[in-house]
């Protein structure tokens, strides 16, 4: 997830397309929508050169690779995918980021998710908040003896001075430590971008009041990876990955990666829809995770619109009987990826677990307003005096 301040100190260590369906271990002969309802596990396989009708059709993001998603039910709870190493995820996870000074606010929020029902967190060193989120998932499994440690995914992030290979191991050890956890299940690099730490393992910046940038370890990061390789091989982290990537960097990272990254965690909603990069992970049999599902309550720069205030979003919300929010988590699972909710307030973190399924028709709505939208809501060039994204401005 993102974040707008600068360093923080530590105290502690569809388009058309053919398709087959596999369903209970048959062959359906047919091309259908993935939505609106799935109940059990279905497969669906790379394209057939087969006829198919226009009116029926499988999101051109499923296409691309073999993609198991279990559905049991129809609530969030069962929803689960298959990573390129055979490690299931919760398709809905809980973002942990908490504002500067908020204190026991993580606590609170992640104690109420777990007890919801949310069995994957979403959290990063550089949060500084990792002691709250070990507290809440202690106490939480000291008082839910049929919830296992092993139950719960937990996903952590080293921050862009971290990326030298001995401070990668140092970050998800004091990550570890925070987090009372033996291992991780989920670790990502997470921001493209390496920069200089202080002797305190705190952020260098420069007189500009920027980060120092580590040029070195930016254009290259194969040191970084072989770090991160390595924690696999100590069993400190189950799946390693990245966040905020391009496609020319998860190109040059493909091309030395020992072990493949499993995750891209990236900004996606229905004013920034990433589909280039979202066709590519999938392409590429890397799962994208959507940070910022809801949007941002900021105006799109040129036009003054707002997500929350868009009329046909809105107008999904209401003839379906379900809050902005949850249409949004919806479409953001029936495109196939991981989504990470978050909110501190208890009414939210459970209705954002309650998320529906939504019809063709609204999902084509969505779609319809995705196509005409890309704004990036989340850039933080001006505190690294670096922009990923050149070409955004």
């Amino acid at each position: 997830m993102p974040v707008e301040q600068q360093s923080r100190p530590r105290s502690s260590c569809p388009d058309s397309v053919p398709g087959q369906l596999v369903r209970q271990n048959r062959w359906v002969h047919e091309t259908r929508a993935i939505p609106p309802i799935i109940p059990d596990t279905l497969c669906v396989t790379h394209p057939l050169p087969t006829t198919h009708s226009k009116s029926h059709s499988i999101p051109p993001y499923l296409h691309h690779r073999l993609f198991t998603i279990t559905m049991a039910a129809e609530t969030a709870a069962s929803r689960t995918y298959t990573l390129n190493n055979g490690v299931k995820v919760p398709a809905v996870g809980f973002g942990t980021f908490a504002n500067e000074g908020a204190k026991g606010e993580t606590y609170n929020a992640v104690a109420k998710a777990l007890e919801v029902g949310y069995r994957h967190l979403d959290c990063a060193w550089f949060y500084g908040n990792e002691d709250e989120v070990g507290d809440a998932l202690r106490d939480f499994l000291a008082k839910t003896p049929s919830v296992k440690r092993e139950d719960i995914f937990i996903c952590t992030k080293v921050w862009n001075h971290l990326h030298a290979p001995e401070d990668v191991e140092w970050s998800i050890k004091d990550s570890l430590a925070n987090l009372r956890v033996d291992y991780i299940d989920l670790f990502l690099v997470h921001w493209p971008v390496a920069a200089e730490k202080n002797a305190d393992h705190t952020v260098k910046i420069g007189p500009d009041g920027k980060y120092v940038i580590n040029k070195a370890l930016t254009e290259n990061p194969e040191p970084t990876w072989r770090a991160m390789e390595r924690l696999v091989d100590a069993r400190l982290a189950r799946s390693i990955g990245v966040s905020n990537w391009t496609i020319a960097g998860l190109e040059q990272l493909l091309q030395f990666a020992r072990i493949k990254p499993v995750v891209n965690q990236i900004e996606i909603h229905p004013f920034f829809p990433n589909t280039e990069l979202v066709d590519f992970c999938f392409k590429h049999d890397i799962m994208p995770t959507a940070y910022s599902p809801l949007g941002s309550q900021n105006q799109v720069p040129t036009t003054g619109e707002t997500v929350r205030g868009d009329p046909t979003l809105n107008a999904v919300a209401k003839r379906s009987g379900h809050n902005l929010g949850q249409v949004l988590l919806a479409w953001g699972l029936q495109r196939g990826y991981i989504v990470l909710p978050k909110s501190s307030t208890p009414s939210r973190i459970e209705g954002n677990f309650q998320i529906p399924t939504l019809s063709q028709e609204d999902f084509e709505a969505v779609q319809a307003v995705a196509r005409t939208h890309r704004t990036r809501f989340v850039n933080m060039k001006d505190t690294f005096g670096y922009d990923v994204w050149p070409e955004d401005s």
